[in-house]
């Protein structure tokens, strides 16, 4: 079973070791993808329950075994089922696993000079802009999905400010970037979009960019930026008074 790697982020996948694409059930998928995020074993009982959450549990079990039944041979090899549930074979490769170790590893190091180089550090930025799971609704995948913005808007953020620290102007406008596209809503990271441009001279766009957030905040939430936020862009040449959004 070496070599399999389970693809969660941006699209769900099953990939052998030269890359190529098992096909498997919407019910594999799911199970999967469960099973990955559980990272133990989880009795069978509450794989049905998390599964089929509205079905009695006679009928949830019979599902399971169903689902169970039909994994192709290679599929079947990831798994480890035993009485006591099913369990993902630690062998397999998760990428969502490895995203969240990358996440932490730049949130550890968000003080620390970045040393990486240009490509490497896209290639986080690439990452940490990926969705988990985005075609799944089931409130258990949903609620990784929404911890798992969280992580990467926090990550992108950190990123951008130890690269404006460095002097790496260019890769830390691409990370506040990707942070704001992560969480649109999200004003901490429009702010570290606006104080990168303040840097680069580009008051223009630090004030495009605080207005675009001002109207999106208030069609969304009916409410304005924070006191904070107004008074970064007071700072800016011709703004005498707090802006009103």
């Amino acid at each position: 079973m070496t070599g399999i790697e389970l693809q969660l982020l941006g699209s769900f996948d099953v990939l052998t070791a030269d890359g190529a694409s098992v096909a498997s059930t919407a019910g594999t998928q799911r199970l999967l993808s469960l099973l990955a995020l559980r990272s133990r074993t989880v009795s069978r009982a509450a794989i049905a329950g998390a599964l089929w959450p509205e079905a009695p549990r006679s009928l949830g079990a019979v599902r399971l075994r169903a689902v169970l039944a039909r994994i192709n041979p290679l599929t079947r090899t990831m798994l480890i089922v035993s009485s006591g549930g099913v369990g993902l074979d630690p062998l397999c490769t998760v990428d969502y696993r490895s995203a969240r170790a990358l996440a932490d590893r730049v949130l550890d190091s968000a003080a620390e000079a970045t040393t990486a180089t240009a490509s490497e550090t896209r290639s986080t930025i690439a990452v940490l802009c990926l969705e988990l799971l985005p075609d799944f609704y089931d409130d258990w995948a949903l609620e990784e999905a929404e911890e798992w913005r969280w992580v990467r808007a926090e990550a992108l953020e950190s990123l951008a400010a130890s690269l404006a620290r460095d002097a790496r102007p260019s890769l830390a406008m691409h990370a506040a970037q990707s942070a704001v596209r992560t969480e649109p809503l999200r004003e901490t990271a429009h702010a570290a979009l606006v104080r990168l441009h303040i840097s680069a001279g580009n008051h223009g766009e630090a004030l495009r960019t605080f207005e675009r957030f001002s109207t999106s905040l208030a069609e969304a939430v009916g409410v304005g930026p924070s006191t904070a936020f107004r008074e970064l862009i007071a700072t800016l040449p011709g703004q005498t008074t707090l802006p009103h959004r």
